[in-house]
C-alpha cells in the first residue's frame, strides 16, 4: 500500500516530483492500473468486513475475500517498493527510512488515535455488544498501543490487535518487509555480509519472513518487466498466467485443507504460531502474482496505443492515496456506527450508504495524511541532518 512512481510524461506537481526515483519509473498506464488495483483491493477488504456477522445477517459473510485481498496487497507492495528503491549502488538507506517511516506513521498514528476515540464511544454506547465482540482485544491498552505504534504487533507469532481495529495487523507485516528489504539493499551496496539482514529478519520472526517470500515475488515481477521483452514472450506470459490462475482457482477448494495443514505443519516445525497466515492469505498472494504478470504483459503489449490523460492519472492517484485511510480506518468507524444504531442492519440500501460513507471518509482523510507525511518527513530529515552534522 504505497504510492506508485510515475513516468515523466504522466507526472506533475509536487507529489509526482517526490515520487520519482533514481531507477526506472512506471509507465502512466501501469501506474494508473496499479493505483486503481490498490483501491479495489482495499474496497474488497472493507466490503468483506461490512458483511461480517458483527454488523449484519442478510448478506453472506465475505471475510474470506478480504483475506485474499490482503495477500494481493503484499505482492503489490513488493512490486512497488522495488520500483523506486532498487538495491543498487545508488540505494540511500536514510532516504528509504525517511520515506517509509513517514508514510507508515502518517496513517498508522491517526488510525490508532481514531480507534481509541471511536472504540471508547462504542464501548459506552453499546457496552455488552462491544465486550462480547472485542472485549478480549481491549485488555492491556498501553501494551496494545505501543506494539502497534512501533509496528511490532505481529513479531514472532504475536497478534496484538489494537482494540477493534483488526485490519491493522498487516501494517506490522509491511513494516517488517520494508526493514528486511532495506537491510538487504544496504548490505549489497556496502558489500557487507548478510548478517545485518539476517538479524533484522530474526527481529521480526518466522511469520513475517514466511510472507516476505511472496512479497519478494512482487519484486521479481518488477525485475521481469524492467527488461525488454519480445512480443512472443509477453503473449506467453499473459496466456500462461491466465491459465495458471484458472487452474489454481479450480483446484483451490479441494486442496485448501491440504494447504492449510501444510502451513500449520511448517509453523509447528519451527515452533511458531501461524496466527494470521492461512490458506486464504497464501492463495490470494499467489493468485495476485499471476494476475499481475498477465496485466503487465497486456499493458506492455498495448502500451503504444494507450494514452492516459492527466485527468485519469490524477483520479487514479487520488484513489490510490485513499487506500491507506480506507484500509486502516474503516473498521472502528463501522463499529462506532453500529454501536450508535446509525443504520438498519436489515436494510440493504442503508448498508450500501454506510459503505459509501466509509469510502468518502477515506478520501477526506487522505489529504490530511499527506500533509502529516510531509511534516514527518521534514522532521526526520532535520533530525538525521543534525545527527550527521
Amino acid at each position: 500500500m504505497v504510492a506508485l512512481p510515475l513516468a515523466r510524461s504522466g507526472a506533475h506537481g509536487a507529489d509526482a516530483r517526490q515520487a520519482r526515483a533514481p531507477g526506472p519509473v512506471l509507465a502512466p498506464s501501469v501506474s494508473v492500473a496499479l493505483d486503481l488495483i490498490r483501491f479495489l483491493l482495499a474496497l474488497t477488504v472493507v466490503i468483506g468486513h461490512c458483511t461480517q456477522r458483527y454488523f449484519q445477517y442478510e448478506w453472506p459473510d465475505l471475510t474470506g475475500a478480504a483475506v485474499v485481498a490482503v495477500g494481493g496487497f503484499f505482492v503489490l507492495s513488493g512490486y512497488t517498493i522495488r520500483s523506486f528503491s532498487p538495491p543498487s549502488p545508488s540505494f540511500d538507506l536514510q532516504r528509504f527510512f525517511v520515506d517509509r517511516a513517514s508514510r507508515l506513521l502518517s496513517i498508522s498514528l491517526p488510525a490508532l488515535a481514531l480507534t481509541v476515540l471511536l472504540d471508547a464511544y462504542a464501548s459506552s454506547a453499546s457496552p455488552q455488544w462491544y465486550a462480547l465482540c472485542w472485549g478480549s482485544d481491549a485488555t492491556q491498552p498501553v501494551l496494545r498501543l505501543l506494539a502497534n505504534a512501533t509496528l511490532f504487533s505481529q513479531s514472532w507469532g504475536a497478534d496484538i490487535v489494537p482494540f477493534s481495529n483488526s485490519p491493522f495487523w498487516s501494517l506490522s507485516y509491511e513494516a517488517g518487509f520494508y526493514a528486511i528489504w532495506a537491510a538487504l539493499a544496504y548490505a549489497r551496496t556496502r558489500r557487507h555480509s548478510f548478517a545485518l539482514p539476517l538479524a533484522v529478519a530474526l527481529l521480526f520472526g518466522p511469520n513475517i519472513i514466511a510472507m516476505m517470500m511472496l512479497w519478494l515475488v512482487g519484486v521479481a515481477i518488477y525485475d521481469l518487466f524492467a527488461r525488454t521483452l519480445s512480443r512472443r514472450t509477453l503473449l506467453l506470459l499473459a496466456v500462461g498466467s491466465v491459465c495458471a490462475a484458472l487452474l489454481l482457482a479450480t483446484c483451490y477448494l479441494p486442496f485448501k485443507p491440504v494447504l492449510q495443514s501444510s502451513i500449520e505443519w511448517l509453523f509447528d516445525l519451527v515452533g511458531g504460531n501461524r496466527q494470521r497466515i492461512g490458506a486464504s492469505l497464501v492463495f490470494g498472494a499467489v493468485m495476485f502474482c499471476f494476475f499481475m504478470v498477465a496485466l503487465l504483459a497486456v499493458l506492455r503489449l498495448y502500451e503504444p496505443r494507450l494514452h492516459v490523460s492527466r485527468r485519469v492519472v490524477r483520479a487514479a492517484r487520488r484513489a490510490g492515496e485513499a487506500t491507506f485511510p480506507l484500509y486502516l480506518m474503516h473498521f472502528p468507524m463501522l463499529v462506532a456506527a453500529t454501536a450508535a444504531h446509525l443504520y438498519n442492519p436489515h436494510s440493504s440500501l442503508q448498508k450500501i450508504l454506510l459503505l459509501a460513507a466509509l469510502v468518502l471518509a477515506a478520501f477526506v482523510a487522505a489529504p490530511i495524511g499527506a500533509r502529516l507525511k510531509n511534516l514527518l518527513r521534514a522532521l526526520f530529515n532535520r533530525a538525521l541532518t543534525r545527527q550527521t552534522a
